[in-house]
């Protein structure tokens, strides 16, 4: 029934379903795109491709009926496909528990599992040549073996199952602790930021306030010698007016008696000869001096001066241990280390001290200063008891370079040359970063080796190198 009711909706042409069904006036049907590319290549005129009847393109109209039974049939036919294929998959289904259990090549029941070929075999086939010497056991044994294996991956599927539980729990928890943990950074971060903003405002009006000032200061003498200019100005302008007049006097009775009454002097206040001063010689301009000093080429550098005085120095005033000897010398001051003239190198290495101040807990942050000297150390030394050791530095040599030395030691890449060395000491972590302190670029981060004693900054300079290694390092204090 399927297959006429789907040729009933077959199109003559492309013998497919109907696809836009259009009708001629024979009453044949077809699919659009076929009637109408049958027409176009039609060089006799076009004729129906069934019965031969003529038609012009005007003939052709929809058949709007015929698509809605042609969609119903497509639907109808794929139903009934469906159908079909549940059906022949239950069929297989049947036919495959029908032999289940039963031998399909002797017809006997299956009794022995063959271990080398993991297959059910039954009497007959344990006795055949392909199964000689293979490895067997009955269903009950192989069955009881594997549900044994079973049973042991179960457990060790739960046991799987608990410790990842566990896990994921510790994990979720770590999670959220790094999201409170970032919160309360950003927090904290917006509120030094804001500290830092509220200073550079203030610092900004203090700074604008004072320019004002200066700029009133000379303005005011600049606007009264201005006002002096344009009076004195004015005058000279009548006087030129009175003289120029007067000049064009050419009758002495006109001209003397103006000069008896006003003109003789008021020659001598114009004239420029010697015994007569002129208000204009002793009027000088007052030149643009508006000056702050160096707020107006560094105003940057300045403002971050007095910046570092408002806010918690890094560290807090650091100083070495005073362990002056005949290789090297520490500064009254504490924060210069150096090494003494004609010290030589020896088997014990370059010569190093601590810092006076060693810590087990918080966060810990030195500068220190090498300049551009060709050898140095600068780390950190455990303290236990009266016994330091050095933990882990960060050394240089113009010879080999840079490397952290912590047992081994380890080459790392370092560019440009630092001129100062930032050391973080992270007691939470028992880590120590470096870092180029002039760019704030992590040079390198290592776990300390011995994480229960308590730490100190440690440096070295370096050997004296006959004077070409003589400069100090410093400790930085801001």
């Amino acid at each position: 029934m399927a297959s006429m009711l789907s040729m009933q909706i077959q199109c003559p042409v492309c013998l497919g379903s109907f696809r836009d069904p259009v009708c001629l006036p024979c009453e044949h049907s077809y699919c659009r795109v076929c009637i109408t590319s049958h027409a176009a290549v039609s060089t006799s005129g076009s004729f129906c491709p069934e019965c031969r009847q003529p038609f012009s393109r005007d003939n052709i109209r929809v058949n709007r009926t015929l698509r809605n039974i042609v969609d119903a049939a497509r639907a109808h036919l794929e139903e009934h496909e469906a159908f079909r294929e549940r059906a022949r998959a239950f069929r297989m289904r049947q036919d495959q528990s029908s032999s289940i259990g039963q031998c399909p090549d002797h017809d006997e029941a299956f009794r022995f599992f063959c271990e080398t070929d993991q297959k059910l075999i039954c009497v007959v086939c344990k006795e055949e040549a392909r199964h000689q010497g293979h490895s067997s056991k009955s269903l009950r044994d192989a069955l009881q073996t594997r549900k044994e294996k079973i049973v042991d991956k179960l457990d060790t599927l739960f046991s799987e199952s608990e410790t990842l539980v566990d896990l994921i729990e510790k994990q979720t928890r770590e999670i959220i602790k790094t999201r409170e943990k970032a919160k309360t950074l950003s927090n904290q971060i917006s509120t030094q930021f804001d500290q830092m903003h509220q200073f550079l405002r203030e610092k900004e009006e203090e700074v604008k306030a004072l320019l004002l000032v200066e700029e009133a200061k000379l303005l005011d003498d600049m606007e009264v010698k201005l006002f002096t200019m344009e009076e004195l100005l004015s005058d000279v302008r009548v006087n030129q007016g009175t003289i120029m007049s007067a000049l064009d006097m050419e009758q002495p009775c006109q001209f003397l008696p103006w000069w008896s009454e006003c003109g003789g002097s008021l020659i001598g206040e114009t004239a420029s000869s010697s015994g007569v001063l002129s208000p204009v010689g002793d009027l000088r301009v007052t030149q643009d001096s508006l000056f702050l000093g160096p707020y107006e080429t560094h105003l940057q550098f300045f403002v971050w001066k007095e910046m570092l005085k408002s806010i918690k120095p890094v560290p807090h005033h650091p100083s070495m241990e005073f362990k002056s000897n005949q290789i090297m010398k520490v500064s009254s001051s504490g924060l210069h280390v150096q090494c003494r003239k004609g010290s030589t190198k020896n088997k014990l290495g370059a010569p190093w001290l601590k810092a006076g101040s060693s810590f087990r807990t918080g966060q810990n942050y030195w500068e220190v200063e090498v300049g551009q000297k060709l050898e140095w150390e600068v780390g950190i030394c455990s303290c236990a008891s009266e016994k330091v050791n050095k933990d882990t530095m960060l050394c240089y040599s113009s010879d080999s370079g840079y490397h952290v030395q912590q047992g081994d030691k380890r080459t790392v890449q370092v560019s440009p040359h630092p001129r100062k060395i930032g050391v973080y000491l992270d007691c939470a972590r028992n880590q120590v970063s470096f870092y180029n302190a002039d760019s704030m670029t992590l040079i390198d981060t290592s776990v300390l080796s011995d994480t229960s004693s308590s730490h100190s900054l440690c440096i070295s300079p370096g050997h004296y190198l006959n004077g070409k290694n003589s400069d100090p390092v410093t400790v930085c204090w801001y």
